[in-house]
């Protein structure tokens, strides 16, 4: 019952992969002060919205 409630254990791969890519984004911008952070933001709000379309929609059958 609790597997249809939380996407995070329903779909581990996908979140898993979206807080990987914002998490290397953080570390990116840590390391390097020359990048501007609402560029990196804007990508990565993207791409989690990319995958959360492809990754969360789980077919039932």
């Amino acid at each position: 019952m609790l597997k249809d409630i939380i996407l995070f254990i329903k779909y581990p791969y996908t979140a898993g992969t979206i807080g990987t890519i914002w998490l290397g984004s953080a570390i990116l911008m840590a390391l390097n002060s020359g990048l501007d952070a609402a560029d990196i933001v804007i990508i990565n709000m993207f791409a989690t919205i990319i995958l959360a379309a492809i990754g969360f929609s789980g077919r039932e059958g």
